[in-house]
């Protein structure tokens, strides 16, 4: 089945863990606007990358579609309620075909890069060098768009996202 195409920011995000530095994280990117995300895990299970999931829902929204290899640590129990909870939709793909994961491969190998920059030019390591590292992509023009990733996401607002304040913290009380 082929990857759907997005027409609009959070349309189809990809989903993926990522092992550098020593450390685990969940890497996350919008297919339109090329928009990237990653939270640290503590460990490769689906509680940790349920957790960061959240985390994502929390900062940017509900993506309409998430495209997600099938191993363990997302096809699971905990993962796929948070998903149905949000109504999220899940494109499986089967790990280790790149091809069909092929833009979150290159957004690990571009944060590759840029954390062994920021460690050999600056000496800089862990959340500061990821932090720097993901701001200098997200920051950068794409030449497939024309625009850096944040400001195609700053420059759009979903309207019809299934999250209120009500849904999220229950009524209201006066």
């Amino acid at each position: 089945m082929v990857t759907p195409t997005p027409e609009k920011p959070l349309d189809v995000v990809e989903a993926d863990l990522v092992f550098l530095d020593g450390a685990i994280r969940l890497t996350l990117i919008d297919l339109l606007t090329r928009f990237a995300c990653n939270y640290p895990l503590q460990a490769k299970t689906g509680r940790r990358v349920r957790e960061g999931l959240l985390l994502f829902l929390a900062t940017l929204g509900t993506p309409r579609t998430l495209v997600l290899e099938r191993g363990r640590e997302f096809d699971n129990f905990l993962v796929r309620s948070l998903l149905e909870e949000f109504r999220v939709k899940v494109h499986w793909t089967t790990p280790g075909h790149s091809r069909s994961h092929w833009m979150i491969e290159r957004l690990h190998a571009t944060l590759q890069e840029h954390l062994h920059i920021l460690r050999i030019g600056r000496g800089m390591t862990g959340e500061e060098a990821w932090a720097r590292a993901l701001l200098a992509y997200n920051s950068s023009l794409h030449s497939a768009t024309g625009y850096t990733p944040l400001e195609l996401m700053r420059a759009w607002q979903r309207e019809d996202s299934p999250v209120s304040i009500e849904y999220v913290c229950g009524e209201l009380v006066d």
